[in-house]
């Protein structure tokens, strides 16, 4: 008996030393089970901070205010979008591809290229922004007004931050890509809130955490310039530039196209809420959008690591094992989307009530979008599939339809059905696109990215 346990306690540990070092190596397994795993840690520490940040920010601000404030930014991350022109996504798919090709030149051409012309149009942008809003001051109310120019001062950190994400993530530093803004940012702003609350006793102004939303990002930019500057590959600094710009525009015209339908299909809900309804109904749908977005927590974490690996497999011809990434990809992905769901469903409406009772109405908008999300997570990476690997044209097609169907949805819904007609719309539509999305890569690319890959 004791020779047996002996014999089992020395086959496990034989088991997990042989898995550690294999997850310590170069392998597709290993590279993205140790992407995937820190970006999903990083994931959960950035969603435990999102939550708690949103949750305190709702009770000190109130619904009103807080959805002043979710307003804005709504529409400075539309402007942000806008301002990249697509090139952060084009960046990650050519720097990922150039570094596994060791074309230093052209990594260290599009860098440049990328940084000068998003930051010149993030100001241009911004400066537009601001006047026209001078002009609307009356109409939408000094406060909102001033809180829209401070979020504007966010714009170029913004898209600059952006940049340094792709390039961090096109270098397999997945961790330090996502950190700053996941941790770093929201922390300033708790910390700046809670003591402004302490110190006044009153309710925060959208105004108030709009500076601490900027004085949050200003110290995330900070840190996660350092680490990019630690990270970058000694050949990139001694390299010439090399430019291809008509290939990186072009591609990259096509990527921001898709990235603004694709903002589109995920914002005008929230948007057209505050069009045709009011604030105080854009603070209630939006926590239940946020929370929603926990379905397709997997996916987002996988994509961290796998996007780039696509790029790099792609382009070097290895397509047996770009299926097998994506394979173990789904198995992980299938796993944490199932469990999400059912935490939802069962305790949906408590979550819900952590932000204020005001904002339990919210559950089945909640669970409708949870719908949609569920379809998304569970056919795996296939808009990136497609962007990563030269069928980005196909894919802003797909996605530019599907975002004028959801502006038509949402436009014939919401006022019959208020926000359950908002997240009715956007689940319909997100669901619609998975599916066509997932037909063109089973089909044309021959690559099945779901769970039942295998069979």
């Amino acid at each position: 008996m004791i020779k047996n346990m002996s014999e089992a306690i020395k086959n496990i540990r034989i088991i997990i030393l042989s898995s550690w070092k294999r997850l310590k190596g170069e392998g597709i397994g290993a590279v993205l089970v140790r992407g995937a795993g820190g970006s999903f840690i990083v994931m959960i520490i950035g969603a435990v901070m999102a939550f708690c940040t949103n949750m305190l920010l709702a009770r000190l601000m109130g619904v009103s205010q807080y959805g002043i404030y979710i307003y804005a930014l709504t529409w400075i991350n539309l402007l942000a979008l806008v301002s990249k022109l697509g090139m952060d996504n084009s960046l990650l798919r050519f720097s990922a591809a150039y570094n596994a090709k060791n074309e230093w030149g052209l990594f260290r051409g599009i860098l440049g290229h990328s940084i000068k012309y998003v930051f010149i149009a993030s100001v241009l942008i911004g400066v537009t922004a601001g006047i026209i809003i001078w002009f609307l001051k009356d109409y939408m109310g000094m406060s909102q007004a001033k809180t829209f120019w401070i979020a504007l001062l966010l714009l170029p950190l913004l898209v600059l931050t952006g940049l340094r994400s792709a390039t961090l993530r096109a270098l397999k530093r997945v961790v330090k890509a996502a950190l700053p803004e996941s941790f770093f940012r929201p922390l300033i702003i708790v910390i700046l809130a809670s003591f402004s609350f302490l110190f006044t006793q009153n309710d925060l102004s959208a105004i108030q955490v709009m500076l601490f939303n900027l004085i949050g990002l200003l110290v995330a930019f900070y840190i996660g310039t350092l680490w990019l500057i630690k990270h970058i590959p000694e050949q990139l600094h001694n390299a010439p530039a090399d430019y291809r710009k008509k290939e990186w525009i072009k591609v990259s015209l096509t990527m921001f196209f898709m990235s603004a339908m694709s903002l589109v299909l995920h914002q005008t809900d929230i948007i057209m809420i505050g069009i045709l309804l009011d604030t105080e109904q854009v603070g209630v749908y939006s926590v239940a959008s946020r929370v929603s977005g926990l379905v397709a927590f997997g996916l987002v974490a996988v994509n961290a690591i796998a996007v780039p690996m696509i790029a790099e497999l792609y382009s070097t011809g290895k397509h047996q094992q770009l299926q097998r990434m994506i394979t173990l990809a789904a198995r992980g992905i299938f796993i944490v989307t199932l469990v999400a769901c059912v935490a939802l469903v069962v305790i949906g409406d408590y979550v819900l009530g952590l932000f204020g009772e005001e904002f339990i109405i919210a559950y089945i908008p909640l669970l409708i979008l949870m719908g949609g999300e569920s379809v998304h997570a569970l056919a795996g990476s296939v808009g990136f599939l497609m962007t990563m690997t030269g069928h980005q044209n196909q894919a802003a097609v797909i996605v530019g339809i599907s975002a004028l169907i959801n502006i038509t949805l949402n436009i014939m819904l919401i006022p019959r059905l208020g926000i359950i007609g908002a997240a009715t719309a956007t689940a319909v539509v997100i669901a619609l696109r998975t599916i066509i999305m997932l037909a063109y890569v089973w089909l044309k690319l021959n690559i099945n990215p779901t769970v039942l890959a295998r069979l």
